[in-house]
C-alpha cells in the first residue's frame, strides 16, 4: 500500500529535471535515454540548459524530446539558476531535480531522491556520491578538497551534509522563493545548501553512485575550491554573523594578550597595542551579536 501511495504522489506531481550542458554530445543522448526509461509513466519534463554548445549537444537533446533553452550568462551556477527559474515559473514544476549530462550521475537514482520530498520528509535531498564512488570517478585531489569543504561548511555554516559538492539533488520548487542564490559558478552548490539551511529547510542525503565522466572536464579543482571557500566565508558573514565576527574578535583578543606578555613592560606600546587589539575584539563580538538580534527581529516581523 505504501509503495502504491508513493507512486500515486509521484505520478500526480509535476517534476522538472534540469540538466546544464556545454559540449556534451558524447554523453547527453545516453543520459536522456536513461531518464526517459526511469521516468516512464510519470509526469515530468526534462529541461536542458545549454551554454551555446558547438558540438550539436542542443540538437541531440531536442531530438530526444527535451526542452532546450540557452543561458544568457556563463557558468555552471548560472545555467542551473536559469533552469530553476524556467521550471518554477514556466513549467509550474513542484519538484526540481538537478543532475549533469556527462554520465557521472545515474538517472536511476531520481526516484530515491524524490521519495523523501513526496513523503513530506524533506525539502531538499542531496545525493551522497561517496556511498557509491566508482574507481577513477573522482581524483584524489577532488576527494580531499570535497571533504575539506564539507568540514568547513559544517563548522562555519552548521551544515551537516557529507557531500556538499554533489551535483545531483532534488528539492521543492517553492524553496526557491526562500533562497537568495547569487553565485554563477561551482559555488552555487554550497550556496544552495547554506541558503536552504538558513531558511529552516529540511535537508537530507541519500546514497547514489558516481561514475567516471564521459568527455573532457571543465573543472579546475584549485580555482573552484578557492571560490567555494570564498563564498563560504561570505555565507558565514550573512548567515552566522556572531560566529564570523566572534571568531575574528577572539583572534584579536588572543593577539592582544600575547603582545601584552611579549612586549617589554617599560614601553608605552606594552599597554596601548594589547589594549587596542582586545578592545577591537570585544567590539567585533558585540557587533556580531547586534546583527543576530536584528535578524531575529526581522524574522518575527
Amino acid at each position: 500500500m505504501e509503495e502504491k501511495a508513493i507512486e500515486a504522489k509521484w505520478s500526480a506531481t509535476r517534476i522538472a529535471i534540469v540538466i546544464p550542458t556545454l559540449n556534451e554530445c558524447k554523453a547527453v543522448g545516453k543520459v536522456l535515454a536513461s531518464v526517459k526509461h526511469v521516468m516512464e509513466g510519470y509526469e515530468y519534463r526534462v529541461l536542458v540548459v545549454d551554454g551555446h554548445s558547438i558540438d550539436g549537444t542542443d540538437e541531440i537533446a531536442r531530438d530526444m524530446g527535451a526542452d532546450v533553452i540557452y543561458q544568457r550568462g556563463k557558468g555552471y551556477g548560472n545555467a542551473l539558476k536559469t533552469g530553476f527559474f524556467h521550471a518554477r515559473k514556466r513549467l509550474d514544476a513542484k519538484v526540481i531535480v538537478m543532475m549533469d549530462a556527462d554520465l557521472t550521475y545515474d538517472p536511476k537514482h531520481i526516484p530515491k531522491l524524490v521519495a523523501p520530498i513526496l513523503e513530506d520528509e524533506a525539502d531538499l535531498v542531496v545525493g551522497n556520491r561517496f556511498a557509491g564512488l566508482q574507481k577513477g570517478a573522482m581524483p584524489f585531489v577532488n576527494r580531499v578538497g570535497n571533504r575539506v569543504l564539507s568540514l568547513v561548511a559544517k563548522l562555519a555554516l552548521g551544515l551537516n551534509v557529507y557531500d556538499t559538492q554533489s551535483g545531483m539533488r532534488a528539492f521543492k520548487s517553492e524553496l526557491l522563493d526562500r533562497m537568495n542564490l547569487v553565485a554563477v559558478g561551482m559555488p552555487l552548490a554550497m550556496e544552495m545548501l547554506a541558503e536552504a539551511h538558513s531558511a529552516d529547510a529540511r535537508i537530507c542525503e541519500v546514497p547514489i553512485s558516481y561514475r567516471p565522466r564521459v568527455g573532457k572536464t571543465k573543472l579546475n579543482p584549485i580555482k573552484d575550491g578557492g571560490r567555494i571557500l570564498g563564498i563560504t566565508v561570505r555565507l558565514m558573514f550573512d548567515i552566522r554573523p556572531l560566529l564570523f565576527f566572534g571568531s575574528i574578535g577572539t583572534v584579536l583578543g588572543v593577539v592582544g594578550l600575547l603582545l601584552h606578555y611579549i612586549m617589554p613592560p617599560i614601553e608605552l606600546a606594552h599597554v596601548v597595542f594589547p589594549f587596542l587589539f582586545m578592545i577591537g575584539g570585544m567590539l567585533l563580538f558585540w557587533f556580531g551579536f547586534v546583527i543576530v538580534l536584528i535578524k531575529k527581529l526581522r524574522r518575527r516581523k
